[in-house]
């Protein structure tokens, strides 16, 4: 069977396009409007319960153990770090100072060198 306009099925299908008309008028706005809720500020002490590290570093090496199939050991201690030496003497800090200084400047040279010779100097045939 073809849809035509002479068939009656064709008139059936298609919608009256007068009882169809579009609504423009805006929807009605919700009655209430939402409101953010109020952030809850907790205060904490920042630091964990006591023996709490103790109890994960003993599950860690029990868990570590299962995985590797070997003995849980203790950590290695490690040894006393030396602390830096820090000079007394004023003459070996002033000294230091000046050397600082005096390479900052040697490094500021060698730059402003390269950037001169690479991007401001013409070229020597003019």
């Amino acid at each position: 069977m073809t849809l035509n306009a002479d068939n009656p099925a064709f008139e059936e299908a298609a919608p009256d396009p007068s009882d169809d008309e579009l609504s423009t008028t805006a929807p009605n706005p919700p009655e209430d409007k939402w409101k953010m809720p109020e952030p809850v500020f907790r205060k904490t002490s920042g630091r964990l319960p006591q023996g709490f590290a103790e109890e994960l570093e003993t599950l860690t090496r029990e868990r570590a153990a299962k995985i590797t199939g070997a003995e849980p050991k203790s950590p290695p201690t490690p040894a006393a770090v030396p602390t830096e030496t820090k000079p007394n003497n004023p003459t070996l800090k002033l000294v230091l100072v000046i050397l600082g200084i005096a390479g900052m400047i040697g490094f500021i040279a060698v730059f402003l060198t390269v950037v001169y010779f690479l991007f401001i100097r013409s070229n020597g045939g003019e």
